[in-house]
């Protein structure tokens, strides 16, 4: 009786081959568990939001923010600077309510009235709510060029007129960043977003 033969160059073959297979199919499923929000999915929270509020930093051209953001969809508005580039700006509350026609600003010198076409105020989250702003420069009807799973989050990739939009949620479907490079906006412009409470009624006087 001969030598016990070893495993065959076919088998060993067959081995690699299905371990490669597993190997696919363990990243794909991987990539699946992180990607599975969609566009749609966000844009259903947001048009399910009657109200929201949530706390974020801005950089762009306007500085360096942290904001305190809360709305009742659509006619109320709440922003307070609780840190900025611009300590003249630290403390500052400005409230919007449709009804008045115009935006006003506490600060510690009293009280300021802001037309809704000051530069400071036109087209921002001053007057419109966060998210309605966000998939207006979006563009209505606009859809991904690409999706990609980034760790536990999903980048949504937007061409604009001009430039590119880039929106990042997380798997509950909230949005958490936003990257704005568009000529409109007179550079780049982010926002990081921290968790956001939905439909808490929040309060957005003074």
């Amino acid at each position: 009786m001969g030598p016990a033969k070893g495993p065959s160059k076919e088998n060993s073959s067959l081995k690699t081959l299905n371990r490669m297979i597993i190997a696919t199919a363990l990243v794909a499923t991987s990539v699946h568990a992180f990607a599975e929000v969609t566009w749609d999915a966000v844009k259903k929270k947001i048009a399910d939001g009657k109200s929201y509020a949530f706390e974020y930093k801005y950089e762009g051209p306007k500085g360096k923010q942290k904001i305190v953001y809360a709305t009742v969809v659509p006619d109320h508005i709440r922003s307070e600077i609780k840190e900025s580039d611009d300590q003249a700006k630290v403390g500052a509350v400005v409230v919007y309510d449709a009804s008045w026609k115009q935006v006003r600003v506490k600060t510690g010198g009293g009280m300021i009235p802001r037309n809704l076409d000051h530069p400071d105020v036109r087209d921002s989250a001053l007057i419109k709510p966060m998210f309605t702003l966000i998939l207006d420069q979006v563009g209505t009807g606009n859809k991904p060029t690409s999706t990609t799973a980034e760790g536990d989050k999903t980048r949504f990739e937007f061409k604009t007129g001009s430039g590119r939009y880039t929106i990042w949620a997380r798997a509950n479907g909230d949005i958490s960043k936003t990257e704005r490079i568009d000529g409109s906006a007179k550079g780049k412009e982010v926002r990081d977003l921290g968790p956001i409470q939905w439909n808490n009624n929040p309060s957005t006087g003074f």
